[in-house]
């Protein structure tokens, strides 16, 4: 399949996962493009891109014919939906987390639009939109993995999201100040050292909020051996074996009696790779073209 895939910008969780969807559709046989609205086309909002994102979209179509085209948000697949649908059959879209003010009202509009053309990433997505279909995120078991060559440093906390209210940035570091642990943020790290980034630390924390797609970071924490994971329910905390926490009054206590486990073994037995993944779009194209 010739497959054209539409994102907001290159950078980011969301293009994270476009590269590696995309590396794996390469090794399974299909070409693969990627457009990006903001750092391709130069489009920066939804109003001024419906019509011109129309336009250039149908001329992609009209050259290379496109088997799929894959848009990564509702913000996206709104232009080839309205005022009139194009490319009904070939268009699918995905939500990696819910829109919150007026963006839920139109990311609800489009996903019972899109149907079984839908990709949600998490249960609380496919709660939402029942006719879509689950793909969970998944992670680079090659790229993230134990290592001998980094030592572990004893009694440190990882913490790997953005350092706001949201994710609960200033509650985990007092916590963690509180039991003499050693807090090690990962802002800065570059992509490339992130897998020695979580193969220093000995317990890995991320509390992410109620509209939260499912978090990568969970999963690279459990490929590259973390010993000691506290988590909540939300962004794909909900199906992982991570410790748990919904009282965040209780950070310090779950942080000091969280057990180890072997959560890359769990990664590997219930084939959470982006090779699976992929398997699952492609049976999706397959099914609803």
């Amino acid at each position: 399949m010739k497959i054209l895939i539409l994102l907001k910008k290159h950078e980011g969780g969301v293009g994270s996962v476009i590269k590696y969807i995309s590396k794996d559709f390469g090794r399974s046989g299909h070409k693969v493009k990627i457009i990006s609205r903001e750092d391709d086309l130069k489009i920066y909002s939804l109003r001024k891109s419906i019509f011109l994102i129309r336009r250039l979209i149908k001329k992609m179509m009209d050259e290379k014919d496109y088997d799929i085209i894959y848009t990564q948000d509702w913000s996206l697949a709104f232009p080839l939906l309205f005022p009139i649908p194009m490319f009904n059959k070939k268009h699918f879209c995905v939500f990696y987390g819910t829109d919150v003010a007026m963006g839920r009202l139109f990311q609800s509009v489009v996903g019972y639009k899109m149907k079984k053309r839908l990709i949600v990433c998490n249960d609380e997505l496919k709660k939402r939109f029942p006719k879509s279909n689950l793909v969970y995120n998944r992670v680079d078991i090659n790229k993230f993995k134990p290592s001998n060559r980094v030592k572990r440093i004893r009694n440190s906390v990882g913490f790997a999201n953005w350092a706001t209210d949201e994710y609960h940035y200033n509650e985990i570091k007092k916590a963690v100040n509180n039991i003499g642990k050693r807090f090690i943020v990962a802002e800065g790290v570059p992509k490339e050292k992130m897998p020695d980034f979580y193969r220093k630390i000995e317990t890995f924390i991320s509390l992410p909020p109620s509209y939260a797609g499912f978090g990568l970071v969970y999963l690279e924490a459990m490929a590259s051996g973390v010993p000691k994971i506290i988590g909540n329910n939300h962004g794909g905390g909900e199906i992982l074996p991570v410790t748990k926490i919904e009282d965040y009054k209780s950070i310090k206590e779950a942080i000091v009696n969280a057990k180890k486990k072997n959560y890359r073994t769990w990664i590997l037995d219930n084939k959470f790779t982006w090779e699976e993944a992929v398997k699952k779009m492609e049976k999706i194209f397959l099914a609803e073209r």
